[in-house]
């Protein structure tokens, strides 16, 4: 209810049977729509509806029955969903593969069950929870429809021109080639590594949605990658100070002054990979609500995602260019002998001896 422009409080029924959530007014549903575009069918915002309805359950599961056909339902989901992971590399499911079996397995314990113990002396037996008031089955089964009701909303479930597959768009693929000149003339100077980065971060998100499975995936695997770096870098540093070492590089500056350049850069690489690993240890492998909010901050920044893609490849970067200069510190010694010799004739003799 608004009073003096100013909401002073809200209400919604609940309707048990058809187990939906309804107004006596004209309700603004844009929060119920979480932000997603293009809801215009009924058949689509009863996704919406239902979600929420699993979430009063949520809420408030005590003195309520669970119903066996809820149960039966639940388990058909979590199983589709189960073999779409088994079988497909870019499923719709927000789970991972581990965490939808740990979830069939207690949705049958909702059904009943029986299974020995570790040691299989004793027999552990679940009663069947359908049909009674059991607070923790009811708030169990609700979290989990809770959860799958929004997954068919925001991927249009039913409607045409669903999304099929988790990296798909609903509104038009996104461009991943920048058009602007600094972010090609960088893309040029990073190896284009700018340009594989927003490839594989565009993956992930998609349409303002992230899928939480698939956001740990990428993160363990820049993980590997810049422990990787590390490691390189390391050893990079090692051969610098060596190669300076020398007696014989004493004497050409240049290759003094390209073997700084080059370990400067290796440290460049390994500082830069500790503080982003440090930084996606701390705090960005929290929920989807924090990774969206972060990937939102991100997008309206200057260059948009660009510049998250433009960090994350600064560490692989920053160690060729190290091998570079390294490389050319090793090589330009010879030059001044090469530049300095004289072109000399050479004289051919043809005749019988």
């Amino acid at each position: 209810m608004v009073e003096d422009g100013e909401e002073m409080w809200g209400y919604y029924f609940v309707d048990h049977e058809r187990r939906v959530i309804f107004w006596f007014e004209d309700y603004k549903f844009f929060e119920l729509m979480n932000n997603v575009r293009g809801v215009e069918r009924k058949s689509h915002v009863k996704y919406a509806l239902d979600s929420q309805y699993w979430r009063h359950i949520e809420l408030f599961p005590n003195k309520r029955v669970l119903p066996e056909d809820i149960v039966v339902t639940l388990k058909e989901i979590v199983m589709h969903a189960h073999a779409e992971n088994i079988t497909s590399e870019t499923c719709l499911a927000p789970f991972a593969p581990n965490e939808v079996a740990s979830m069939l397995e207690l949705v049958n314990h909702l059904k009943g069950a029986s299974f020995p113990d570790a040691r299989e002396l004793l027999l552990i037996i679940f009663s069947d929870s359908t049909n009674k008031e059991r607070e923790h089955s009811v708030w169990i089964a609700a979290r989990f429809m809770r959860l799958f009701c929004n997954a068919k909303f925001v991927n249009f479930c039913g409607q045409p021109g669903a999304r099929l597959d988790v990296d798909q768009s609903l509104y038009g693929e996104h461009e991943t080639r920048s058009k602007k000149i600094i972010l090609r003339i960088m893309n040029v100077i990073l190896f284009g590594s700018p340009d594989a980065q927003s490839k594989k971060i565009h993956r992930i998100w998609v349409d303002e949605t992230i899928v939480q499975p698939r956001w740990k995936d990428f993160i363990n695997r820049l993980t590997t990658e810049w422990n990787g770096y590390t490691i390189f870098s390391t050893v990079m540093l090692a051969v610098d100070i060596s190669f300076l070492a020398v007696p014989a590089v004493a004497t050409q500056t240049p290759a003094i002054v390209l073997a700084y350049l080059s370990s400067l850069c290796a440290l460049g690489s390994l500082m830069v990979s500790l503080i982003l690993a440090g930084q996606v240890n701390d705090s960005r492998r929290g929920s989807a609500a924090d990774v969206a909010s972060f990937m939102v901050g991100m997008s309206e920044s200057i260059l948009g995602l660009e510049s998250l893609a433009l960090m994350l490849s600064l560490p692989f970067a920053l160690l060729i260019w190290g091998m570079t200069f390294f490389c050319w510190s090793i090589v330009h010694p010879g030059f001044p002998h090469f530049w300095h010799c004289r072109p000399r004739r050479l004289h051919l003799q043809f005749g019988s001896p």
